[in-house]
């Protein structure tokens, strides 16, 4: 199973925290995030994943490659114009999948359940890992919220009024997703070309509802990705000397 990482973005909700390092290597429970995705994905049967890079590239790429974990291979595909949206990243993998792919982000932690999950219902056609939300919901401010009926996501955007779920960050994607990156959504973010898919019927959803995924784009976001690397990592280890 394969994988492509987005690590482009520069993360300025971050700041004061990304004033020396980048978003993809700020520490959560003593690590890198981005090695928490790496980890995620190795758990979950990734053998080969791609990093997509950009700003400060070379220092995410230095930092990154010794924390290949276990058998995974790992590449590194640079987006010279990251500041145009993460769909450049996206598109800037196309040469690199050949077959259907996890797409997660480096500023997502998640259970290796939720990939797991993922492609093991999802086979020929693009997919979202989504979890079931109401109104009430805290997250809904900041994630992007999707509207989900018989399996099929309907609707997706950050400013969406009617919604059920929410977009975990976790995408199974067939190759077809690189026709949908037209050129007018190529320069913007990948949550346009992802919204086009879920408006012509073609992304499917997965529910992963009750297991545990954080999206880390302010400081009140990095404080709660803590418990929640904390609660998997633990779970994990537990898992593996059971």
């Amino acid at each position: 199973m394969n994988a492509v990482i987005l690590a482009a973005g520069d993360g300025g909700r971050l700041l004061p925290h990304i004033a020396s390092l980048p978003k993809p290597l700020l520490p959560v429970r003593g690590r890198p995030l981005i090695h928490h995705v790496l980890e995620a994905l190795k758990d979950a049967g990734v053998r080969d994943t791609t990093v997509v890079i950009g700003y400060r590239g070379e220092q995410v790429r230095r930092a990154v490659a010794p924390l290949r974990p276990g058998v995974m291979a790992l590449r590194f595909v640079e987006n010279d114009a990251w500041m145009l949206g993460n769909a450049r990243s996206l598109w800037a993998a196309r040469d690199t999948q050949r077959a259907p792919f996890v797409l997660a982000m480096a500023d997502h932690i998640v259970e290796p359940e939720i990939v797991r999950r993922v492609a093991a219902v999802a086979r020929g056609r693009c997919a979202l890992a989504v979890e079931r939300a109401g109104r009430d919901d805290p997250r809904a401010d900041e994630a992007t919220r999707a509207l989900v009926r018989r399996r099929r996501v309907h609707a997706l955007g950050k400013a969406i009024e009617r919604w059920n779920a929410l977009d975990t960050g976790v995408f199974w994607l067939t190759p077809a997703v690189f026709e949908a990156i037209t050129p007018d959504l190529r320069d913007g973010e990948a949550g346009a070309v992802f919204a086009s898919l879920a408006a012509r019927g073609a992304l499917d959803a997965v529910d992963v509802t009750g297991l545990r995924w954080a999206d880390v784009d302010t400081p009140a976001d990095l404080r709660a990705a803590e418990a929640v690397a904390a609660s998997i990592h633990d779970e994990e280890a537990h898992a593996r000397t059971a």
